[in-house]
């Protein structure tokens, strides 16, 4: 694989379908910042306001959540549709005699929606956090309460969940890898019914064995895979299990969330060692190399 082909390909990406993803990674953050003046009182005359603190760590936390959620669920949705781009817009042709391989091409396509462009939006959402806190700042607690919050602290916290989900993220993918990659071929080999046919043949395979056979394999594989992609991206040691988390953290130093953070990391990685990741890559990269087949017949 040639380095600089492949950065030429993700390049290619971003020309293609940049404006669309910054109008997802911008747009809500700035709606949010120019509706809430607008907004009645976020608390009710009758309830305590929550601390300063809180209401700051809120804030930048669910701006990063926020923009990296709407980000990739718009990428999940997008890439499917991609295994077959080069067919359906009739440019197959002539990136197929640009000196890159079969597996450079897909793989640039796959990396950038599955994992960069949500890293990126992370990345938007971090930025935009301290904005977003003190925005939600003025409007509970006014200008008085930006005395009460350790900012530079606060930072640190939000720097260190940030690190924790970008890491969590690409391991989530490796967990999600066997179901969009089946998707992704499914629609490539199918074309428009590919992915009804994968989500209903699904459905009704499962269906099937748990009614006439009592099996709910294939709900229980399906579940492992969520519940490991998500125990990937954040808490997979369950510490912050039946706590607030923000008002849990409040009071940590940097060093006991440096300490948090790397401890539920190693409980993430050690996960990996589970008999359904290693077949969920198995099934992700017959998959690819479905579509890397499939690729080869244009030509």
């Amino acid at each position: 694989m040639n380095a600089q082909r492949f950065k030429t390909l993700i390049q290619r990406e971003w020309m293609q379908h940049r404006l669309g993803w910054l109008l997802v990674m911008l747009v809500p953050p700035a709606l949010i910042l120019l509706l809430m003046p607008l907004q009645g009182p976020i608390v009710d005359g009758d309830n305590t306001p929550p601390p300063p603190v809180v209401v700051a760590a809120i804030a930048m936390l669910g701006s990063v959540v926020g923009v990296f959620a709407l980000s990739w669920i718009v990428s999940m949705f997008q890439l499917p549709g991609l295994s077959r781009r080069d067919q359906q817009d009739r440019s197959v042709e002539f990136w197929l005699s640009l000196p890159a391989t079969h597996v450079e091409s897909i793989g640039a396509t796959v990396l950038t929606h599955a994992l960069l462009v949500p890293l990126a939006a992370m990345a938007v959402g971090l930025v935009c956090g301290p904005v977003m806190a003190a925005a939600a700042m003025l409007k509970i607690h006014g200008f008085a309460g930006f005395s009460a919050v350790p900012w530079g602290g606060l930072m640190g916290m939000a720097f260190l969940g940030w690190l924790r989900l970008s890491i969590g993220l690409l391991l989530m993918t490796l967990w999600l890898a066997p179901l969009f990659m089946a998707l992704m071929a499914a629609a490539a080999w199918l074309k428009r019914w590919g992915v009804p046919v994968l989500i209903g043949g699904t459905v009704i395979l499962a269906n099937v064995l748990d009614k006439l056979y009592q099996n709910r394999v294939v709900a229980q594989l399906l579940k492992a895979q969520f519940e490991g992609a998500g125990k990937a991206l954040f808490n997979a040691s369950m510490t912050l299990e039946g706590r607030g988390a923000a008002q849990q953290l409040e009071h940590e130093s940097f060093a006991r969330l440096l300490q948090l953070m790397l401890h539920d990391l190693g409980a993430a990685f050690a996960q990996l060692a589970s008999p359904h990741f290693v077949g969920g890559l198995a099934l992700a990269a017959l998959c690819f190399h479905l579509l890397v087949l499939k690729r080869r017949q244009a030509s």
